[in-house]
């Protein structure tokens, strides 16, 4: 699920390096798209008039873009993702050349025709040897790439580091698997009088972390394909059963059965919460909205079904193009994303830059997690801002050391958005009544879900 659709996460990154189309040979093998051609395209995502900083910070890389590639001409657009009017833009033609696509649609909209191959384009730049292989999945189909994943997440287990110490519990050594978090928040909830652990279970975030929690067990929601679905498991039927152990037996997850991820942080924020999974990037929400004391906050990675990992789930942002777009356009619009999203990762002087702007803003830098890139790029990155970074990274050890160890399940490959919204129902339902049984529930969500795919 896109970071941003979830909770409005939107740092952007602005490039200050023109990046020129990479021929064969030592150059002198003409490419097999001309990079000098004259060209206009149309890029999506502009921030709206409300977010005066973003915008602006957009079309000075446009400009910037413009005089470094004077062949290349952009038409900013406010366009972004909508997931009920993209079949709209591209049938009627207003698709941009280029905008973000959710992690969670990008297999439904390659296996529509909804989005143009790039595979020869990414060839031509060389934009495969410096992506992640795990995080270019989403993107790819039958051998293909048909996007360019500019943002990537996954979720954490947030704690609180205080209220670990206060249950005596160790700061240093947080919960591994659900049985581990059940203990926790029992512990929890027994010296502060606290929620030791809080779930989202409302709209479509609380499917997605439902979702997690399935995965983490070894289970899934859809076969690979899309076409087929799996939920009614074992491992669902567990997830939901963890909950209610917690919820209705131990009494550690406070006495609401409606939250939402804003709620949670706001709890989490004023030491009301021991624990929760999330974006680990709600660490930024809770420094710049909550203005929480950051040397309290602790991130683990997701909770497994047992000490073996199972799995949690990939989620980001693909950038994709119209499939109406000529070759050219395709390269000036691949030319653009590794401009705008990747100029930091390229340039010590504009990773510099963007994180000494952050710090004046009262940002994060350095905040642990996936890069859309290769693992040597990332690890450039991070040498060169590390004297801007003020994160603790101690605090991150246990989520960290995951990212190369759990695997990276895609989320659910079709229409995982309204797969999502109506499984927070089944959530809700299993914290509701503590007599109902759990297996129907289950069985029942599959057949929803048979139907919602089905469409």
């Amino acid at each position: 699920m896109n970071l941003r659709t979830r909770v409005g996460f939107g740092a952007i990154v602005v490039g200050a390096l023109a990046v020129s189309a990479t021929g064969c040979a030592g150059g002198q093998q003409q490419p097999a798209i001309d990079p000098s051609a004259s060209v206009t395209i149309t890029v999506g995502d502009l921030p709206s008039t409300k977010a005066e900083a973003a915008r602006k910070g957009f079309l000075d890389a446009v400009d910037q873009f413009e005089k470094a590639n004077p062949n290349i001409t952009i038409e900013p657009s406010e366009t972004r993702w909508d997931n009920g009017s993209f079949s709209a833009l591209v049938a009627g033609g207003t698709m941009p050349t280029v905008m973000g696509v959710p992690f969670t649609n990008t297999q439904q909209v390659i296996a529509n025709g909804q989005v143009a191959d790039l595979t020869d384009v990414v060839n031509q730049l060389g934009l495969l040897d410096r992506l992640n292989p795990d995080t270019l999945k989403p993107a790819q189909a039958d051998g293909k790439t048909y996007g360019i994943p500019t943002t990537v997440d996954t979720v954490a287990l947030m704690y609180n580091r205080d209220l670990f110490t206060k249950a005596g519990l160790d700061p240093d050594k947080p919960p591994t698997t659900w049985d581990e978090v059940r203990t926790a928040a029992k512990a929890i909830t027994k010296a502060t009088g606290n929620p030791g652990y809080l779930q989202i279970t409302q709209e479509g975030q609380a499917g997605w972390i439902y979702t997690a929690s399935v995965y983490s067990r070894g289970g899934s929601i859809e076969n690979p394909a899309g076409d087929a679905v799996t939920i009614d498991d074992p491992a669902s039927i567990a997830a939901l059963q963890g909950l209610r152990d917690m919820f209705s037996t131990d009494k550690s997850m406070g006495s609401s059965v409606i939250m939402d991820l804003k709620t949670i942080m706001q709890e989490f924020a004023a030491g009301r919460a021991g624990m929760f999974v999330a974006p680990v990037a709600s660490y930024e929400w809770l420094n710049n909205v909550y203005d929480m004391d950051l040397s309290v906050i602790g991130a683990s990675h997701l909770p497994q079904g047992s000490s073996t990992p199972s799995g949690t789930p990939l989620g980001g942002t693909v950038q994709m193009t119209n499939p109406k777009s000529t070759p050219e356009q395709l390269l000036a619009a691949a030319k653009w994303v590794d401009f705008y999203y990747f100029g930091k990762f390229t340039s010590k002087d504009t990773a510099v830059a963007n994180a000494q702007a952050v710090i004046t803003d009262g940002g994060i830098v350095g905040l642990p997690g996936l890069s859309p890139l290769s693992a040597d790029a990332y690890t450039q990155y991070r040498e060169w801002i590390a004297d801007d970074t003020n994160v603790d990274a101690s605090h991150f050890t246990s989520y960290t050391d995951s990212l190369t160890k759990i695997p990276l399940i895609p989320e659910p490959a079709t229409r995982a958005q309204e797969v999502y919204a109506d499984l927070a129902s089944t959530v809700q339902a299993v914290l509701t009544d503590p007599s109902t049984p759990i297996e129907p529930l289950v069985k029942d969500a599959a057949s929803r879900i048979e139907r919602i795919i089905s469409q």
